[in-house]
């Protein structure tokens, strides 16, 4: 992941200052055999100046660990700002929103991406390098010694292979837990007012404290056997990366096959070709610890990458064939034939729970239900594709933290005449005056009434020139008369509207060019 989103020349940069501070063990191992050598001959004459390359090579190596570091930094700040970015974009691009599990993954699941999977990958990295230079000085010092201390460093791989699939499936629960305990938390914390005024503290408490316990439980179970399995390598690692062959090194230089020097060089070296695996073998544990978070990453991020249409397109005429709506494992509608033309209003009418929203949201997200065929304009299209023809208001209200303009045009550029004209027609012309465009409404929400913020709702759907208003019982918290203020202004307006209406009066219903009575096709059906 870090070369797919990392800057490539940074890339390139990070890993050749990483390459150049992994030769430090190489120059310690140098100046161990080196000064070993000029003891056990006597050759102390040489020494000065050996002591300076050696002094100049290491501050070499320390310049690049810092430079190395700083990449590493840097690394993980834009992996997090870039992906941080990609993955909200593919949450809010979800047409009917995202789970309640998304601000878990943005908090504790992107933490554990970044420890787990970001900086498990340089270090892996550096590891890599370390290996290779260690392992390629120590072949040229003596190949028998070396291949010893390389195979027995090998052990410590089939002990990994024994946790790699049990801290899989323990990590899964962990993620599995961390949602269940989001999910919960962001539900009490929702109804905090009814915990209190219930006095129900204590069973809010005593709920979430099992939750709690749960994931500490699953979180503990994945540590413990991570430092399990990483013990048990380093147990390994021990006996058959240092012990054994040290005692063939012995051998060898009683028989004298090799020299004080060589051995010590290598024993050296040894540490940085076993320790490398180790963290390899351990780093690896890691990024099995995030695969499921990198494919919901790799999701959102795919979601977010979707080419969105440029502009509405003209509405002259959207015919639904066949429509059959189910919802939670049961049909409301079945066979429903609906066209609309350009400028019509249709009231879609029937009782609570009879399908009326199911009905909305089908048309402009695609959920809930099917069409045998769809045709725009005469074209066949997929429901899904027609998110863009529709805009939205309902009885309950989307208000964002941020300005009054900034939910009026969700940042689009919108002149204030045109704001402030919009204001005027939906009764806001007060809050303008006395507030302006610019008051926020992210700690101001509470202040304004439910039939103001059904207004602005209201204004942000005029104002995106979809083709289509979609309006669900949108007036429901307004007072009759700025109801029917409302009302007047769209019925006597070139708008193409579909609204949702659960009181009414027949005299209301003159006002519509269609009534779909979502009752009498649900009756029908089930007749059927």
């Amino acid at each position: 992941m870090v070369y797919k989103y990392y800057p490539h020349w940074k890339f390139f940069l990070m890993n050749l200052t990483g390459w150049i501070s992994s030769c430090e063990n190489l120059v310690i191992a140098t100046v161990v055999a080196t000064l070993t050598t000029f003891a056990t001959r006597r050759e102390f004459d040489r020494l000065p100046e050996f002591l300076g390359v050696a002094f100049g090579s290491l501050l070499v190596t320390y310049l690049a660990q810092v430079c190395f570091n700083w990449f590493t930094t840097d690394a993980v700040r834009h992996l997090n700002r870039t992906l941080r970015a990609q993955v909200f974009r593919g949450m809010v691009t979800q047409p009917t929103g995202t789970d309640d599990a998304a601000l878990g993954f943005l908090t504790n699941d992107f933490k554990l991406l970044e420890t787990n999977r970001f900086q498990a990958e340089i270090s892996m990295l550096i590891s890599a390098y370390t290996l290779v230079m260690a392992f390629g000085y120590a072949l040229y010092l003596n190949w028998l010694i070396t291949l010893i201390f390389f195979v027995g460093s090998c052990a410590p791989m089939l002990v990994s292979n024994l946790f790699q699939k049990p801290l899989e499936r323990a990590s899964e629960n962990w993620s599995h837990q961390n949602d269940q305990y989001v999910n919960q938390t962001k539900n009490f914390l929702a109804g905090a007012g009814t915990i209190a005024r219930y006095h129900a503290q204590d069973a809010a408490v005593a709920k979430n404290q099992a939750m709690v316990d749960l994931l500490e439980a699953a979180l503990a179970k994945m540590n413990l056997r991570n430092l399990v399995g990483n013990a048990c390598i380093n147990v390994t690692a021990n006996l058959c990366t240092f012990l054994l062959p040290f005692l063939v090194g012995v051998y060898l230089i009683v028989r004298g096959q090799t020299t004080l020097g060589v051995l010590f060089a290598i024993v050296q070296l040894s540490n940085s070709f076993v320790n490398p695996i180790l963290t390899i073998l351990a780093q690896r544990n890691n990024l099995a610890t995030t695969r499921q978070i990198v494919e919901r990453l790799n999701r959102y991020v795919a979601a977010g990458q979707q080419t969105l249409p440029a502009s509405a397109p003209a509405l002259g005429e959207l015919a639904f064939r066949q429509v059959t709506l189910q919802r939670q494992q049961r049909t409301l509608l079945h066979n429903l034939d609906l066209t609309i033309h350009a400028g019509e209003k249709i009231a879609v009418i029937g009782r609570s729970g009879s399908g009326k929203s199911t009905l909305l949201t089908y048309l402009w997200s695609g959920q809930f239900g099917h069409a045998q065929t769809v045709q725009l304009n005469h074209q066949s299209v997929q429901a899904s594709q027609l998110a863009g023809v529709f805009a939205y208001a309902s009885q309950s209200p989307v208000i964002f933290a941020g300005t009054l303009r900034f939910n009026l045009t969700l940042g689009a550029s919108v002149s204030d005449d045109r704001l402030t004209a919009l204001c005027q027609e939906l009764d806001l012309g007060d809050l303008v005056a006395k507030e302006g465009l610019d008051y926020s409404l992210g700690s101001n929400a509470d202040q304004l009434s439910g039939g103001q913020l059904a207004r602005i709702e209201l204004g942000r759907a005029l104002l995106s020139q979809r083709p289509i208003l979609l309006l669900d019982e949108m007036t429901a918290a307004l007072d009759k008369q700025t109801a029917l203020d409302i009302h007047q202004r769209l019925w006597h307006s070139k708008l193409t509207i579909i609204e949702a209406i659960h009181h009414y009066t027949p005299a209301d219903l003159v006002h519509y060019d269609q009534v779909v009575n979502v009752d009498t096709l649900a009756t029908a059906s089930a007749g059927r």
